[in-house]
């Protein structure tokens, strides 16, 4: 009998002791799960799939209004004038773009401050969100949508640069790799990319200094005037394989010369 009752004490102890061990663990997670903020995955898709586009197809010229919300931010270019008019709400002339599909997304090199678009294609008949739009966390007005079938990225001629203009002599390094490749040429011995320039022709008339190296014709050192366009951006041209960190300083040039091309001098 007494060997009974040590037994059973013995199990009630070991009952007691897990029991214990679990409530403690409870506790620690229930300490721990309230501060742990669960991030929540949006796969709604709010747009509205039956709506069509009008029969109009029309011909805009377009630019990005920079709102810190999201919101409808091309507006075309002649409702810009409305910015200063007190009496309408400036947002109202704003809508989404919509690309027919994704080979006419824009480009990396797109700038809202330096660039504006021409785009062709048709307005949906309800106001509502691109296709495929899915909900965000911050609730999105609806709005006219226009769908573009083609697009042109043109400068902006009311973009005036901060920086002041000046005349860079400029070496080309010919680095392995889709990032700018010019530097100063006093200091070509330092290839730091972060310090080097995309250049970039103000109009196409002018050299493209990019097109200058062959692959065998080094040096290459042009003498360009200019401003720095942006410090973390790209050229307006088609880029191949290029990420936004190989954003840098764009030095959109409106004089070149040639100083060296290869074994030649002044470009002779």
């Amino acid at each position: 009998m007494m060997k009974h009752n040590k037994i059973l004490i013995i199990l009630l102890c070991c009952v007691t002791l897990i029991s214990c061990g679990q409530t403690e663990t409870k506790k620690k997670v229930d300490k721990v799960t309230p501060n742990k903020q669960v991030e929540k995955k949006y796969t709604k898709v709010i747009s509205d799939s039956t709506n069509i586009l009008t029969d109009k197809i029309e011909n805009l010229e377009v630019q990005y209004t920079v709102w810190g919300c999201a919101c409808p931010q091309w507006i075309k270019t002649k409702d810009t004038i409305q910015q200063n008019n007190e009496k309408t709400n400036y947002i109202d002339y704003h809508f989404y773009l919509e690309p027919a599909d994704k080979t006419l997304e824009l480009p990396i090199y797109f700038d809202a401050f330096r660039h504006r678009l021409k785009v062709i294609g048709q307005f949906y008949e309800k106001k509502d969100y691109p296709q495929e739009t899915i909900e965000m966390e911050e609730p999105m007005p609806k709005a006219k949508v226009f769908r573009y079938t083609k697009f042109e990225v043109i400068d902006n001629p009311d973009f005036k640069a901060d920086s002041k203009v000046e005349t860079l002599t400029l070496i080309y390094n010919a680095i392995s790799c889709t990032c700018p490749q010019w530097s100063n040429a006093q200091k070509s011995e330092n290839i730091d990319t972060n310090q080097n320039y995309w250049l970039e022709p103000a109009n196409e008339k002018l050299i493209n200094a990019d097109k200058l190296f062959s692959g065998e014709n080094l040096p290459v050192i042009i003498k360009v005037t200019g401003q720095v366009v942006t410090k973390n951006g790209f050229p307006k041209r088609k880029l191949a394989k290029v990420g936004k960190e190989e954003a840098g300083k764009v030095f959109r040039y409106t004089k070149i010369e040639i100083i060296q091309n290869g074994q030649k001098k002044n470009g002779r």
